[in-house]
């Protein structure tokens, strides 16, 4: 264990030393970045990812964290201690080595964190989730495959959280030590090496738990051609067609369109348009582009269907997050 990171994810931060003064909440984020038109609290991700890929934060200790969901995909580490959350609803328990992944639209709430008790977030997007990971993952016949296959392809019937339970007998405790360590304590190619790790977490989790997180329902993503499908909108988002698709694979363009929606549950307009609004946002929220040329650049042609869209996708015009 370095007792650098030791020693600075057990000092006191101002925030929790307000918590522990007063046994209450305190926000630890810009107002800007919440969203309570839905009467719980909504961590949006303008504030979290401007200036990095990947957010990691020790969680503030001393009083309990309300209700909340956030537009972005969240691991918890029990880096110590135990932490007491209840997630959609149900009451959990989660020891030391424990690892809880929530998907975009996951309600939880965390209970109040004692001195010993050190829980750290990990936040990503769903844009890091690469098709080339899930072709790495498909043979392992596990939750987590599924998990995540079902957030790329904007599946919201599924489950919405996995649990991971320490066994003492994986490596996902030193993975998500070593994405910390480059973290809090930066050096040349950081963000590079973090970028990197990701990935190997989630294998690392495949592989440790794999016997444990079988699902049932795996042979719906079995077939090679959605993979495929997959990979083209994720390169090619901005002039990728279902006439292009299907005749790069050599597939009937009516047979290759029932496959993906009976395969997937979406058509294959709405897998496109949800990397294509993934993509947008991403721009609009860390970049000066102007909106009109965001639109045309991520391949929608019409604006008002972009808006549209896009509300529906985020609950709000693209201009809010400007």
């Amino acid at each position: 264990m370095n007792s650098n990171l030791n020693e600075l994810l057990y000092r006191e931060t101002a925030v929790e030393q307000a918590q522990k003064n007063s046994h209450q909440f305190t926000m630890d984020i810009p107002e800007t970045s919440l969203d309570e038109t839905r009467n719980t609290l909504r961590l949006t991700d303008n504030y979290f990812f401007a200036n990095k890929e990947i957010f990691i934060s020790k969680h503030n200790r001393f009083a309990p964290y309300p209700l909340h969901s956030h537009q972005f995909l969240e691991l918890n580490y029990v880096y110590s201690g135990s932490c007491q959350q209840t997630i959609d609803g149900v009451p959990t328990t989660l020891q030391t080595g424990d690892v809880v992944l929530l998907d975009v639209g996951s309600k939880h709430s965390i209970d109040y964190l004692g001195e010993n008790d050190i829980l750290i977030n990990i936040l990503f997007r769903t844009k890091d989730i690469h098709i080339d990971l899930l072709n790495k993952l498909k043979n392992s016949q596990s939750a987590l495959f599924s998990f995540l296959l079902n957030i790329s392809t904007g599946d919201f019937n599924h489950l919405k959280s996995l649990i991971f339970r320490n066994t003492g007998k994986t490596g996902v405790s030193t993975v998500i030590e070593t994405i910390m360590n480059e973290y809090f304590f930066p050096r040349e190619y950081s963000d590079e090496i973090i970028s990197s790790y990701l990935p190997i977490l989630f294998l690392t989790l495949t592989r440790d738990y794999k016997n444990t997180l079988i699902d049932a329902g795996m042979d719906q993503y079995s077939e090679p051609v959605i993979f495929q499908v997959l990979n083209e909108i994720d390169h090619h988002y901005d002039t990728v067609t279902l006439d292009s698709v299907a005749k790069k694979l050599s597939y009937n363009k009516n047979y290759l369109s029932n496959l993906i929606k009976a395969k997937t549950g979406n058509t294959f307009t709405e897998l496109l348009n949800k990397q294509r609004l993934s993509r947008a946002h991403l721009l609009i929220t860390s970049t000066k582009i102007p909106i009109s040329r965001i639109i045309t650049e991520v391949g929608f042609s019409n604006k008002n269907y972009f808006y549209k869209k896009y509300k529906e996708s985020y609950q709000h015009l693209p201009t809010i997050d400007r």
